[in-house]
């Protein structure tokens, strides 16, 4: 499946898919798809995911941490929010 079936196609279900698309997103090279994949992680609504885009917050993109701050918001997992709060207030310039 590419990345376009995803995103726009019939999401994809079951047991496998969650770490299907981490798989993916850690194969990203390119900032833009790994943020979406981010993105798509964060609507999965799997609160397994927090730390993986957690630690997206600190890759070396911008792109990439603004989705991965998005997924984790969107989640609405406590610890997901406090560390996608802090680093809006870490850096608010990523935001404007």
């Amino acid at each position: 499946m590419t990345f376009e079936h995803a995103y726009w196609g019939e999401r994809p279900i079951g047991p496998d898919v969650v770490a299907r698309l981490i798989a993916e997103l850690h194969r990203s090279l390119d900032g833009s798809t790994r943020g979406k994949f981010a993105e798509l992680l964060g609507e999965m609504g799997d609160a397994s995911v927090v730390p993986v885009l957690v630690a997206e917050l600190d890759h070396p993109e911008p792109v990439v941490r603004q989705w991965a701050v998005l997924a984790l918001e969107q989640l609405e997992m406590p610890e997901g929010i406090r560390d996608a709060a802090r680093h809006r207030a870490l850096h608010a310039e990523e935001f404007a």
